[in-house]
């Protein structure tokens, strides 16, 4: 028996259907491994020196500066500390003018990890270092000068990297460095300007506990104290955002490696129920039967796993490739966790798999040696019920999210009632007259085995489901922004505009013929209370990410491009209107009282209506519109935007001479850095389709092998009773036709349903048709099989010349 099962594995590995077992196997560890290896690689990043990623012991950051009292009291205490600050501004040399992400530090940055200059120098008043990308883009080099606001600084070499910079691909603006105490010579900061303060902390770890204790309660709205194993950090959260966006992708690759899998067992047992009889009625028993086809499943599975971990380590190292540049932090080696997780998905799979086939194989009847028809009794609906329940377990284990796995199993569901409607419809024109006797035939074919048309069918649909999910869900990712942008979209913001330049900014823009938006006041301020009740007791769910600061404004017209969906516009006094996202998020109702917090000062709002806000305009949007009264008493900056051409960039030079406060945002090259970003990611995504691609064609393949056997017993029919090669191959075609439009007409309905729900809850994108479903699906689909079903031709032509000699 042992060395019938060795036989036995060696021949599944090199001819019998469980090679396509072995495979798909390969494929679902290749899958999983790829991207647990690079989360882990990029967790490890900051689990191995977790201070060096913070610069610091502890880390004090706002968008309000510190009070001074508080780091005298650190330094009193024994504690070092360093002083930061962060802001967006226009650097301008070389008639080129470029947004930059400028970061101001002191003598004492940083306490840990390197700051990498070069040359290697200190950060000194009066210099300026820029980023390789800031370099190439305003063409300046070392030793030239370049203007940030009201100041000339030298460029005193590249900024390489800095210690708490991070993991983060959708960092757009180019970085800067400069010395602390230039940023108030740069004259480009007034009251209600946006800046981030950052402090630095080192010391013995009792002093920074004690610290700790004593400035915490302190800490005013949006102020956060930090340390190195707070998983809340810029980096932590990068991380979770880069590793989310290939989840989807690779456990696509998962079920499509499990659907091939599946059908390959199946085939399996069918096959060897004969061989099983035989040995039964040689004296085989239960026990050494079982042992056999653990030993056999056994070998493959190791098989397949050892084959996929090391495809799975190269595509891995594919992906950190195709992320290029985006990958900013030194990654450590690969720990053993990943490896663990695909050897158990490995396990996982091939006993979810092979239960029914195996208790099919062990409860075969002797008497299937002179009875063909005598088979094991299981019912069908336990295969289908383990599948499902398997499928929605790893969905939801590996999507870490219980609402995906909802949302792929909605679109299972669909696809199969789908496809069995699709298949009652195809099968009712068998019993029509009229066609070619080949289609005919085929049809009638079809209507024998309906449960195993069904099969057939689905395993195609799924397939084309599957991967055009992927596809459709990539492109929105990565194109479907940008691609909804009209033209002459708003391409320039203006913000932080003094109330005595409105006038002179207005009529800069109105001699350049330049059409705007409207100019609205900008306050910033926290939404703290909803009736009485703290927001941070509300619901994570639903408040999720309203600690922020949000730009407060007031308007007596409703702003362009919203709509109201509740209440009325009002600007009568104590008035707020509320985005209708926000409004939802926390289950705002007209009449309900908003407690705002403004620079430690709080107003209080009535809820008079609730608005639809296209975010998509480019033009300036708001969540909260108040009345006018609410915040007279507190300064604004000015905020708004406009379309420069090509041909006018100069009036962006002067405006940034003329009002050197003001800051011009560009976002045609905020446009194009996210296209890079993009791209990027998009090389990435597409290695995991390559996987996702092949285990579709291994779905195909194992589709095609599984009938075979049924194939050759109808051509041997068929010969007998008189049918022509022509006839024969002509219904072969016909049947891959029907097959393939039926499975990709039903695909692209399922992925539409699919992503009507993925788009708007999973990636808060808007839904929008995909007309090109509807035509590439089916014709891939017929495209697809008509192509397997020529090399099933060849195989039907080897079976139809060996009839002809049996004949």
């Amino acid at each position: 028996m042992t060395s019938l099962g060795w036989g036995l594995i060696r021949r599944e590995v090199t001819s019998g259907p469980l090679r396509l077992f072995v495979l798909s196997l390969a494929l679902c560890v290749a899958s999983i491994l790829s991207v647990t290896l690079v989360a882990d690689r990029l967790n490890g990043a900051l689990q191995v020196s977790g201070r060096d990623y913070i610069a610091a012991d502890r880390v004090l950051s706002g968008s309000r500066p510190a009070d001074a009292a508080w780091l005298d009291e650190a330094e009193a205490r024994g504690l070092q500390v360093s002083q930061g600050q962060s802001f967006n501004s226009v650097l301008f040399a070389n008639e080129q003018l470029q947004l930059a992400s400028i970061r101001a530090v002191d003598d004492a940055f940083p306490f840990y990890g390197d700051l990498i200059l070069s040359p290697a120098e200190k950060v000194t008043p009066g210099q300026i270092w820029l980023s390789s990308r800031l370099l190439a883009l305003l063409q300046v080099a070392q030793g030239d000068r370049v203007e940030l606001g009201n100041l000339e600084l030298t460029v005193a070499g590249e900024l390489v990297s800095e210690p708490d910079q991070g993991f983060s691909p959708f960092l757009l603006a180019p970085r800067a460095l400069i010395h602390l105490n230039d940023v108030a010579a740069t004259g480009i900061f007034m009251e209600g300007s946006r800046s981030r303060y950052r402090y630095l902390f080192k010391g013995e770890e009792k002093a920074l506990e004690d610290y700790a204790g004593w400035l915490q309660p302190k800490l005013q709205t949006g102020q956060r104290w930090r340390g190195p194993n707070n998983a809340d950090t810029p980096v932590a959260r990068s991380i979770t955002r880069a590793e989310q966006f290939f989840r989807l992708a690779s456990l696509i690759g998962v079920l499509l490696g499990i659907l091939a899998m599946a059908i390959a067992l199946g085939y399996f047992s069918r096959r060897e129920q004969d061989r099983i009889a035989l040995l039964k009625t040689l004296g085989a028993g239960r026990r050494q039967l079982l042992s056999w086809l653990i030993r056999l499943l056994s070998g493959l599975m190791l098989l397949g796993a050892s084959l996929g971990a090391a495809v799975g380590y190269g595509v891995h190292q594919l992906i950190l490739r195709a992320l290029g540049d985006a990958m900013a932090v030194p990654l450590p080696p690969p720990s053993l966790m990943p490896f663990l997780v695909a050897g158990g998905l490995a396990l996982l799979t091939t006993v979810m798999l092979s239960v029914v086939p195996m208790l099919r194989l062990l409860q075969v009847p002797p008497l299937r040696v002179l009875r063909n028809e005598a088979e094991a009794r299981i019912s069908p609906w336990l295969s289908g019920g383990i599948l499902l329940a398997g499928t929605v377990v790893l969905s939801w284990l590996f999507a870490g999210s219980l609402g995906l796995a909802a949302g792929l199993l909605l679109g299972l569901l669909a696809l199969a009632l789908l496809l069995g409607g699709l298949c009652r419809g195809l099968l009712a024109l068998a019993r029509l007259p009229k066609g070619s006797v080949a289609f005919r035939l085929a049809l009638s074919r079809l209507e024998r085995v309906r449960l195993s048309t069904l099969l057939q069918f689905g395993g195609v649909a799924l397939a084309l489901f599957l991967a055009s999910l992927l596809w459709v869900v990539r492109g929105e990712l990565t194109e479907g922004f940008l691609a909804r942008l009209p033209a002459e979209t708003h391409n320039r913001f203006l913000i932080n505009i003094a109330s005595h330049q409105l006038d002179p900014v207005r009529g800069t823009l109105s001699d350049n013929g330049l059409d705007s938006s409207r100019f609205y006041p900008i306050v910033r301020g926290r939404l703290v209370q909803v009736n009485d009740v703290p927001v941070t007791e509300i619901n994570s769910e639903r408040g999720g990410g309203l600690g922020r600061e949000l730009n407060l404004t007031w308007s007596r017209q409703l702003p362009e491009g919203n709509r109201i969906i509740n209440g009325q516009w009002s600007v009568s006094a104590g008035g707020v209107s509320v985005e209708s996202g926000l409004a939802e998020r926390l289950g705002l109702a007209l009449g309900d009282q908003l407690t705002l917090d403004l620079a430690g000062q709080t107003v209080s709002a009535e809820v008079r209506s609730i608005r639809e806000v296209d975010w998509d305009s480019m033009k300036p949007n708001f969540y909260l519109v108040l009345s006018p009264d609410v915040l007279a008493d507190y300064p604004a900056a000015w905020m708004a935007s406009f379309y420069l051409p090509e041909s006018k960039k100069a009036v962006e030079v002067e405006l940034i001479r003329s009002f050197p406060t003001m800051t011009v945002f560009d976002v045609d090259a905020l446009l194009q850095q996210l296209r890079t970003v993009l791209a990027q990611v998009s090389q990435a995504l597409l290695v995991i389709m390559a996987l996702v691609t092949a285990a579709s064609l291994l779905v195909l393949l194992a589709q095609v092998e599984a009938t075979l056997e049924s194939r050759r017993r109808e051509l041997v029919l068929l010969r007998t009773l008189g049918a022509g090669n022509r006839l024969i191959r002509a219904s072969l075609r016909w049947e891959w036709l029907g097959a393939g439009l039926v499975a990709g007409l039903a695909a692209a309905l399922a992925v539409e349903l699919c992503v009507a729900v993925l788009l708007p809850w999973w990636l808060d994108l808007p839904w929008q048709p995909h007309p090109w479903l509807w035509l590439v699906l089916p014709a891939l689909g017929a495209g697809l099989l008509l192509l397997t079903g020529r090399a099933g031709g060849l195989l039907s032509g080897a079976l139809i010349t060996r009839l002809r000699q049996w004949g």
